[in-house]
């Protein structure tokens, strides 16, 4: 393992876990449980879309569309909107584009594990919402940023930017379940 790849392990661990328990108290094998999850992501993603310069990151930025319609099409499913609350609020200074897709590519690790979450429901309309779990060019996401964590030989100024990056896409999926538990809880 790359030792940049450790130091994200290790500096992230913390968000990680918060950002887990967060979006494991739902139960994704229910349509209100489904349905916060990918409205979350989904407000996440847009926000880590927006934040990818251009040019350098094409691949990932395509990736992101796709995972988004991929989104998209599962909400509709499910029967529900996509949510409106796509501006995600959070102070990102700087971003470095491997630290936010060091994030998204490995939280597509465990898709499959809850892909079989999904597909296992007895509402049927949440067991075909498999677009976004099952998106095979998030695969392909993960083999690229492994690739390039192993090979990445920066400076440990640019290090840190990629850690702080990584942190903040963590910070950008808690504020986005954040968001979409608040416009989910009846006045």
């Amino acid at each position: 393992m790359s030792s940049l790849r450790r130091r994200l392990r290790e500096e992230t661990r913390d968000a990680h876990t918060s950002v887990d328990t967060l979006f494991g108290q739902h139960d994704i094998a229910t349509r209100e449980g489904l349905s916060i999850t990918l409205q979350a992501h989904a407000i996440a993603l847009r926000r880590t879309l927006a934040a990818l310069p251009g040019r350098q990151t094409f691949t990932h930025a395509r990736t992101l569309l796709v995972m988004l319609a991929a989104i998209e099409s599962d909400l509709a499913a499910l029967h529900v909107p996509a949510t409106n609350t796509d501006q995600v609020q959070v102070n990102d200074g700087e971003i470095h584009p491997l630290g936010l897709i060091y994030v998204i590519a490995g939280s597509r690790l465990g898709a499959r594990i809850l892909l079989s979450d999904i597909q296992a429901s007895r509402d049927p309309d949440v067991a075909s919402a498999t677009r976004y779990f099952a998106c095979p060019e998030s695969d392909e996401m993960w083999k690229q940023v492994s690739a390039q964590l192993k090979a990445w030989t920066g400076s440990a100024d640019e290090e840190k930017k990629i850690i702080a990056s990584a942190q903040t896409a963590f910070l950008w999926f808690e504020a986005a379940h954040r968001s979409v538990q608040k416009a989910s809880i009846p006045a």
